[in-house]
């Protein structure tokens, strides 16, 4: 009886670039998430628009930070194939 290891083994390995490129292709969002912090009457933070502080731009859909240290290789590769798509576009102040 021969062992099914080695055929296992490969599966796993052929698949797990699969997996990583299809979970970035999930999570990714070229465009930006842009998230405006303000102030407001009561100095809480919410999410709005002030000129005062800059916006954040989250690239990720989950644990942004987390997300670019682990696909930072693949993004650097998306940002040139689809440079284009990387492209700031903000429709929050389109009134």
């Amino acid at each position: 009886m021969t062992s099914r290891a080695p055929l296992i083994v490969a599966i796993v390995l052929l698949l797990l670039p699969v997996l990583y490129v299809g979970s970035y292709l999930a999570l990714v969002e070229p465009q930006g998430i842009v998230i405006r912090p303000e102030i407001n009457q009561n100095a809480e933070y919410y999410l709005g628009y002030s000129p005062i502080i800059p916006a954040v731009i989250h690239r990720y859909r989950f644990q942004n930070d987390i997300a670019e240290t682990f696909y930072w290789p693949l993004e650097q590769i998306d940002r040139k194939v689809r440079p284009g798509a990387w492209l700031i576009h903000d429709s929050s102040n389109v009134e």
